[in-house]
């Protein structure tokens, strides 16, 4: 416990073990890892297996409220560089904390980044309803205004995936390029599956045992990665959260990717894992048109990026650099 005290580490285990409960092993102390100055977030070495938990820490400055007609939206803004911004918009139940250690790697590599709060999620306002995908997606423009960016390369993980292509469908003035990690391109008979598929419930044991239980669900699936220790009590924290507001999965399952894809005329980067539930999803939308980028990010399953931000960083990074150079595929070319 001194040794604990001394390195600083006991306030950042205390709710990654609390929620693991009984019969979760805590993770191995390294003598070598530096302490964390959480005024100063860092970018992950690949393969460092680093597990401590710095919490909210990780969104150290750049953020604010853009009023919106869902309410108030959450934002960070981090790094500088020239145009165009890297829009990130996170999968649901999350946050921008899934961006969180990305931003920090983007800024580093010189890439300007913003990353928003779905509505109804992290800390932006719950919306009123059940809001469709396009709705979701038009609300960003709002956001976009309040920050005088003109044109942004919109990324998507999951749901954000779904969000980002609505709008690069609907905005294509704004949009100089669309990074889909995750495609959810459903056929109809998959939408009816998923729709039909009970909802884990939310109700709060006397014991604690709902955090531990859902914890352990979701570590199963994410994997015995170091990292996923930290994804896994992230996904479980941000899950609770959102409470009755998660809704988008709903406007997901609802949502006619497919032709919203085949709109976008910007230059097209699909990222996918090959363990992760739309990796066949990913494939089908790299089909769709010759000129669509498509990289394999990881063997893993949905908390690849997460696990490796200084690689998802740099793939981003790239495609930015490709978009705006003008060497990025693009129809006719």
């Amino acid at each position: 416990m001194n040794r604990l005290k001394k390195n600083g580490l006991l306030q950042r285990f205390y709710f990654a073990l609390m929620l693991a409960g009984p019969g979760v092993a805590p993770p191995a102390l390294a003598d070598d890892l530096p302490p964390i100055d959480p005024a100063k977030p860092h970018c992950p070495s690949p393969g460092t297996g680093d597990t401590r938990w710095v919490g909210l820490s990780q969104l150290h400055g750049g953020k604010g409220y853009a009023d919106t007609p869902m309410g108030q939206v959450h934002y960070r803004l981090a790094g500088e560089g020239e145009g165009p911004t890297l829009l990130l918009l996170h999968q649901t139940p999350w946050s921008m904390i899934q961006f969180a250690e990305i931003q920090t790697c983007l800024a580093e590599m010189g890439i300007r980044s913003l990353a928003i709060d779905t509505p109804g999620y992290g800390m932006s306002d719950a919306p009123e309803g059940k809001p469709t995908i396009a709705e979701y997606a038009d609300n960003v423009v709002p956001v976009l205004d309040r920050l005088g960016i003109d044109r942004v390369i919109v990324a998507g993980h999951h749901t954000g995936a779904a969000i980002a292509t609505a709008f690069a469908a609907a905005h294509p003035e704004r949009t100089a390029g669309l990074l889909l990690h995750g495609t959810p391109l459903y056929s109809d008979e998959e939408r009816a599956k998923r729709l039909a598929q009970p909802e884990h419930p939310r109700e709060l044991a006397e014991d604690g045992s709902h955090l531990s239980t859902y914890f352990r669900s979701i570590r199963d699936y994410a994997g015995a990665e170091p990292r996923t220790l930290i994804t896994t009590n992230w996904s479980t924290i941000v899950w609770y959260l959102a409470g009755a507001a998660d809704v988008a999965h709903d406007a997901v399952f609802n949502y006619d990717l497919k032709s919203d894809l085949l709109a976008v005329r910007a230059p097209v980067l699909i990222l996918s894992d090959e363990g992760d539930s739309l990796h066949e999803n990913d494939g089908r939308a790299r089909a769709l048109r010759p000129w669509f980028g498509y990289h394999l990010f990881s063997n893993g399953r949905s908390h690849g990026l997460m696990i490796d931000p200084a690689r998802w960083s740099g793939m981003a990074a790239a495609f930015v650099r490709e978009v705006r150079e003008g060497k990025a595929p693009v129809p006719g070319k």
